[in-house]
Formats: C-alpha cells, structure tokens, sequence
C-alpha cells in the first residue's frame, strides 16, 4: 500500500515548526520583560518586601485504646509582630501600649519573658538569665549592670518618650526586648498572643497597627475532662529546657509538652515545622504567600488508657471521698472540729501486660480551662494541680504484709501451715511495746492464710524480726515497692525503709523496733500508689512484676502506618513459685470474703484478692487508708490500687474496688482494643 505523501509531509512541518513558534513566544516575553517593562518590573522589586515565618506543624493527637481521641487540635487566632515594620512605623512604643491595653481589656495576656519585674523599684526576676546575658554582652553592657540603669539605657537605645511612666517604659521595652532577642539570637517569630476570639481580632485589625498580624495557627482541644494529670498540657519553653529544645531546631517561641503525656512524647507529638513566605506590596498589602517548607504534622500516639474505664475510676475516687466526709460531718457531735479527707488517688493496671488503663488523681482540674483557672488552682491549699498517684507517696500500712509473708514463705521462716499464737504485744525491748490492732484481744493461734485475713499484726512482727529489715527490703524491692515502675511519665521513686536511709536521712541507728514496724508497712516505707498497684498486679502475676507503661503505639498522622508498639517487659521477679502464691491469694481472698473487706465483698459474684492497710500520719491526724486489689483469683485480668489521705480505714475504699470490678466484669460490650499493627478505623 502505498504512504499518502501530503499527509505525511503536512504533519513534519507541522512538528518543525511548533517548536518554532513556541521559541518566538518565549523570546517576545522575555524582551516584554527585560527591554519594553524593564523599568516597571524594577519599581515592583523596589517596592516588593518579602518575609518568613516559622509555622507550626499540626501537633499528633492522642488516643486512648480504643482509639476514641482525648486531645486533637483547633484552629487559633495568634498576634504576631514583625520587628522591622513596627520599627519603620511612626511611633513603635505607642503601637505597642496600645496593642497591650487592648489585648488585656478583653481579659488575655502576652508574652513578655524579660526577666525584669513589671513594677518599680525594679529587679531581676529568676530564670532566663542565660538569654539575658547574651543580650548583654551584645550591646557590651556590663554583666553586673543594675535593672534600673538597664532600663534607663533601654529608654535611650529604643527611643520610649520621657513621657511614659516607668511602668510603661518597662511595659514597651518587653516587647522590644522579646522582638530584638529573635532576630539577634534565635530567628523566631515573635508570637505576642495566642488564642484570641474573634471579637478582640476584629477590634486589633481595625486599628491596623505597623507589623501586627494576625495568623492562624493550632490549639490543642481537650475531648474530655478526665484525665487532666495524665495528659498533661503544652506551653512555651521554660527557661530551664531553652537550650535542650533550641538544640533540637525548635524555634525559641515554639510550644512543647509541659507534662504528663504531651512532655513524656514530645519528639513524637511535634511534628516539624514549615516556613511560609509573605510577599507584601510597599504599603503593606499581602500580594502573594507561599510555602517555602511545608509544615509536617506530628504522629498520634495511641494511650493503654481506656476513657470509659478512666472515668469510672475517677468518679469513683470522688464519690468515696464525698461520702467519708459526710458520714463524719453527720456523726460529729455539736461543736466538734472535723477533719476531713483531703485527698486521694486510685490505679488500675492490667495484669500480665503492664498497661495503665486508668489513673485518678483527687482533687482534679479541667485542662480546657487550666489558663482561665490557673491562679485558683495555684493557690488551692488541696494542690489540684499535683498527681497523688505518681508522685504522691504513703505508707501502705497492712497491705505490706504481703511482702512479709511472701518473704516469710520463701525464705523457710514459716511453712503454710505454721501456727503462731498472737499474744497481742511484744514488750520484751526496754522502754517499747509493739502491739497488734486487736490489743488486748488476741487473734488465737493462726497460720499465714488467716494471718492475712484478720491482718494480724502479731504474726508479722514475728516473721519480719526472724526475717530483718535487709530480706524484707529485698523481697519489697523485687515486688517494685521504692523502684521505678517503668512508667514514660515523671514519678516518685518513693523509699524503702532501711538501715541505710535512717542513718544517713535520720542520722540514727537501727534497731529490732524498726524491723517490727517496717513488717507491717510502717516505719519509713513510702510508696506511690501506681507503685502499690504495680505491687499488686506483681502478686496476681505470681511474683512477675511487668513494667508499667502508658505508650500503647505511635501512629502516623493519618494512622495509616503503626511506627512503633510497646512491647510488655517483666522487669524484676520475686522468684517464689506457684505454690507459695496459692497461699498469699487464699489469704487474700479470705480477706475479702470474711475480713475487712467483706461487708462489699462476701457474696461478690467475681472472687476477689484484697488486702486493706491503715497507715499512721501524725498523732493528731486522721490516718491515711490504704487498699489494694486483684480479680478474679484464678487468670487474674485487673490489678488496682486506691489511698485515701485522712481516710482514716482501708476497708472503705473497697467500695471503689467494688465500683471498678462492676464495670470491668459487667459492663456492655466494649470495641475490642486494637492489635498491635492493626491501623485504627
């Protein structure tokens, strides 16, 4: 078949040609642009001023277990201010007060870390000093320069009016301090103040103030009001940890995790942050902005927690304490000074795995509303703000006697069926007497497993003397009791009491007497109670103490990619075998079922180990109650922990166990937790 020439011949020129023309198209722009507009694309440049700025990445959201979100993030309207186009403006410091007049009017502050107090006479304020002498040493002023005289040459060097009053001399030269010491030092944009409503940025922006802008960055949104001292919140960098964070390409302004789950996972959580650039015309209109980095959004973490599980605990720490209080104000007599149960705190941790699924601290507090209530809580003589349940520590009383009878059992001092006669006191130690709770009754001739049950004092004098303090205190550690818990958040380690910390915190010696009291969990032992709940977890576990964690999984941001999953570890083991423990869990069992405990847990559907302890404060105080708890006895699942401070019995706050055990045992189906590796829905 022969080829049609004219077509073929049509389509070569055709593709000779367009490259042709395109080339004359390219040209014509380019001689428009060099030769004929030459002098008005060089005015635009002239007249073009271009800036950047950091933006924050999305900060990762955190989940519970389940994946239902605890903390994610909203959109905030921030003020910030460019130092060169505030400075060009006609009267910088007067743009300045008034921005603050405006701002504080509507109820916000703004940041102004110049550590020089705000009101005359004037001095240095602690932290910052680092920063401080940088700026110093820059503008060569003397190191031991006063704040008086600094403020004096700030007057001069930043032109503030001999008008102002001193106050509002310091009041502007913080903010010009704040925008020098970025660009000097640190790059940073200057973020005057952050969320702000919509009403204060319309009033800001019709006042059109040189260098003022108005951004949109993010805010953490708390989804719930449980949790507060786990979750923790997020703020500037504190002084204190400038330098680590600038070390780590953090702008000086940036926002981190001040405590709690937002601090222990930070270099998760933060993301990386972008750089936008503003091209804005001579008059200050925005003509063009684009990204010149793009910000990349923080990974998710996903928590052991389970919220429904985190809020039953946590009203049932409440609820008890509010009833302890009413029963003592309805039983005093007219004119009786009452005291109260202050405080309190309660954990569960699954057993055989280490996950915290719930931690309460009492009293409690709101994180939405942490900025709106921060000097309250401040200042509230029942410290809301502190976590009781990591970092509080208590003598646990009773509940220590499993740790002298474990230690009693394995060590060969008594068999399971040992028989000692409770004489109800020891006073054979000149000048001392040590007697049992039932004095002067006598809880008769009891083996280990009834020891337990009526939490007889007696019998474990008798054991932790044969025994002394050195096993003692080998058995509590092995049981984690005054260890670290392997917990990711900040933690009391606590105290174990010892010949080595009473001579060198006491500068005494140690005596037999100690011994006594140390086997029934006085003494000098102090414990967390995630320690105690640790301790009892270890017990249900046969003596495997697992490390506690919080971490279930880091996701990616759009939790289409598992980065990492904890892993359960056994940290420390007791080393007693399955036979011993069989014993210890009759005994507590027996506990439950016909001792202290057994007017909540004597016909309990779920058989239920417990121990309850009451520990000595002061001798005109209340006593603190103390109860620990694992369930069922056979495959235990759960392991928990409550203290009650001036809550006076142990046997009390079986009735949050109670309310706990309801839940976990008889609840409505949950969602299954998600599987290590398996993306969330």
């Amino acid at each position: 078949m022969k080829r049609n020439t004219s077509i073929y011949r049509g389509r070569s020129a055709l593709l000779v040609a367009l490259p042709l023309i395109l080339a004359c198209i390219a040209l014509f722009a380019l001689y428009d642009l060099q030769v004929l507009k030459t002098d008005y694309y060089a005015e635009q440049s002239r007249n073009t001023v271009f800036s950047s700025e950091v933006v924050s990445a999305a900060r990762g959201e955190i989940l519970d277990r389940y994946g239902r979100v605890l903390v994610s993030n909203r959109v905030s309207l921030d003020v910030t201010i460019d130092r060169k186009r505030l400075v060009e403006g006609s009267d910088p410091n007067g743009a300045i007060l008034g921005l603050i007049q405006l701002v504080q009017s509507a109820g916000y502050g703004y940041a102004d870390t110049m550590p020089i107090s705000r009101e005359a006479p004037f001095a240095y304020l602690e932290g910052g000093q680092e920063s401080f002498q940088q700026y110093l040493k820059h503008f060569e002023l003397e190191e031991d320069t006063s704040a008086a005289d600094l403020l004096t040459w700030m007057r001069r060097h930043y032109s503030i009016p001999d008008s102002y009053t001193p106050e509002q001399a310091r009041t502007a030269a913080g903010v010009r301090w704040e925008l020098e010491h970025r660009e000097l030092f640190d790059g940073g944009t200057y973020t005057f103040s952050s969320d702000l409503d919509t009403a204060l940025i319309s009033a800001i922006s019709e006042r059109t103030y040189p260098g003022v802008n108005i951004v949109t960055n993010s805010a953490r949104q708390y989804n719930t009001a449980y949790a507060a001292h786990l979750l923790g919140r997020i703020g500037q960098i504190q002084p204190e940890d400038k330098e680590y964070y600038l070390d780590q390409g953090y702008p000086y302004n940036a926002y981190v995790g001040l405590e709690g789950v937002e601090k222990a996972f930070e270099s998760q959580l933060h993301g990386t942050n972008g750089i936008l650039v503003t091209v804005r015309s001579e008059d200050g209109q925005v003509i063009d902005s684009y990204y010149q980095e793009e910000p990349k959004a923080g990974n998710n973490v996903c928590l052991t927690i389970d919220l429904s599980c985190q809020q039953v605990v946590e009203d049932a720490l409440s609820s008890e304490i509010e009833k302890i209080n009413r029963n003592r104000l309805r039983d005093a007599k007219p004119g009786e000074e009452v005291q109260l149960a202050k405080s309190g705190a309660a954990v569960l941790i699954q057993v055989g795995t280490g996950d915290l699924l719930a931690s309460a601290s009492y009293p409690t507090f709101d994180l939405s509303n942490y900025s709106r209530d921060l000097a309250q809580l401040s200042s509230d003589p029942s410290a809301p703000l502190f976590n009781r349940a990591f970092q509080g520590t208590y003598a646990p009383g009773s509940t220590f006697k499993v740790v002298t009878a474990t230690a009693g059992l394995n060590e060969g001092v008594i068999a399971p069926d040992t028989k000692i006669y409770d004489r109800g006191i020891i006073d054979e130690y000149q000048g001392y007497t040590y007697t049992c709770w039932i004095y002067p009754g006598s809880h008769g001739t009891i083996n280990v497993r009834e020891a337990l049950q009526v939490s007889c004092n007696y019998f474990f004098y008798v054991v932790g003397r044969t025994l002394g303090i050195d096993v003692l205190d080998r058995y509590a550690a092995n049981y984690g009791l005054g260890q670290p818990t392997g917990i990711e958040l900040y933690e009391s380690k606590g105290t174990l009491a010892s010949k080595e910390y009473k001579e060198s915190r006491i500068g005494e010696s140690w005596y037999v007497g100690d011994t006594l009291q140390a086997s029934i969990g006085q003494s000098y032992h102090l414990f967390t109670p995630l320690q105690l709940a640790s301790y009892a977890a270890t017990i249900a576990a046969d003596g495997k103490r697992y490390g506690v964690h919080i971490l279930r999984s880091v996701l990616s941001a759009d939790n289409g990619t598992v980065l990492e999953a904890s892993v359960p570890e056994i940290l420390s083991e007791v080393g007693a075998d399955a036979a011993l423990y069989r014993e210890i869990k009759e005994g507590m069992l027996m506990a439950s079922r016909y001792g202290s405990a057994s007017y909540v847990f004597h016909n309990y559907d779920i058989p239920v180990c417990s121990k309850t302890g009451t520990a000595q404060v002061n001798l005109d105080e209340v006593n603190n109650a103390v109860f620990i708890a694992f369930a069922p006895r056979e495959d235990p699942e759960i392991a928990l922990a409550v203290v009650v401070e001036n809550g006076a019995n142990g046997y009390y706050l079986a009735e949050v166990a109670r309310d706990i055990f309801d839940w976990y045992f008889h609840r409505q189906t949950e969602p299954s937790p998600i599987p290590e590796g398996q993306l969330l829905p």
